[in-house]
Formats: C-alpha cells, sequence, structure tokens
C-alpha cells in the first residue's frame, strides 16, 4: 500500500506547475496582451489619420471644383473677394463633436497664376490659369503632435466648363 501512496504523490508532484513555469506563463501573457493593445491603439491611430487625409483632399477638391465655375471673362476667377486666397475649415469626427470644440481645423491657401511657362511650350499658354490649393492641419494622438500639408495642382482653362454653364 505504501507504494500505491508514493507514486500517486508522485504523480500529483509532475503534474503541479512550478513557480518558475507560472512566472514565465504570467510573462508570455502580459507580452502578448501588450502587443494586441498596442496593435488596437495603432489601429485606431491609422483609421483617424486616414479620416483626416480623406477629408484634407475632400477640401481640396470642393474648392477646385468652386474655381472651375467662376468665369474668366468677368473676371470671377481673379478677383479674391470671390476666390478667396487663404480658408478655414474644420472636420468633426463621430463622438468628438460634443460642444468642446470644431475638431480638427484645417487651413489652407489658394492661388491663381497665369502667364506661367508650360514645358514644352504651347500656343495656349495665354488661355490657361494655373491653380494650386494647398491644405495644413495638425493631428494629435495622445501627446504626440504631426503637421499634415497637402497640395493639388490643376489647370483651368478660359473656355472651360464655366462658359457653357452660364452662357448654355
Amino acid at each position: 500500500m505504501r507504494l500505491n501512496q508514493t507514486s500517486s504523490g508522485r504523480q500529483a508532484k509532475e503534474q503541479a506547475l512550478s513557480l518558475v513555469e507560472l512566472l514565465i506563463a504570467v510573462c508570455i501573457m502580459a507580452i502578448v496582451f501588450t502587443v494586441l493593445f498596442a496593435g488596437i491603439s495603432s489601429t485606431f491611430n491609422l483609421i483617424q489619420v486616414t479620416r483626416e487625409n480623406l477629408r484634407a483632399t475632400q477640401i481640396m477638391v470642393s474648392r477646385m471644383e468652386g474655381l472651375r465655375l467662376c468665369a474668366w471673362s468677368d473676371d470671377q476667377l481673379f478677383n479674391t473677394n470671390i476666390v478667396p486666397p487663404s480658408y478655414t475649415d474644420s472636420f468633426y469626427p463621430p463622438g468628438l463633436n460634443t460642444g468642446t470644440g470644431k475638431g480638427t481645423i484645417y487651413s489652407g491657401t489658394m492661388t491663381v497664376t497665369t502667364n506661367f511657362t508650360l514645358d514644352p511650350p504651347s500656343t495656349y499658354n495665354d488661355k490657361l490659369a494655373l491653380v494650386t490649393v494647398t491644405t495644413t492641419w495638425t493631428s494629435t494622438h495622445g501627446s504626440v503632435s504631426t503637421i499634415h500639408h497637402r497640395t493639388m495642382v490643376t489647370y483651368v482653362a478660359r473656355h472651360g466648363l464655366q462658359n457653357y454653364i452660364y452662357s448654355h
């Protein structure tokens, strides 16, 4: 009978975890949870930056499309009251517009340039205007602030879309 008690005591000792094994398992779980939560946090930051980039693109495209409707012949295109050289817009992400601010603030400039040089030179250079729209905003994620810049460049023709809409 003693043999049976000794053999069952050995089996119990062999099945139990030692303190070292337990500490190793806890360390591995801590590393796994840290990596998991860091991945989730990075994903949320990436989604926020993507939203801000998309909003900046929407603002610039909106400015350019509005500019295409200005009449060249009435000097609307070159009037700074109609086409302001600077602008400010904002982005209200879901859940953050609780009256604590305007979310991300976008500021930008829009320049309309005539008499620029095309490469290769063309005969219709005087019938084009070069439009440059630049948008700048600051992202804050935690304690880190990052300044972003986006620029779009396009051409507006003297006999473009604006003449078709207003004259027909």
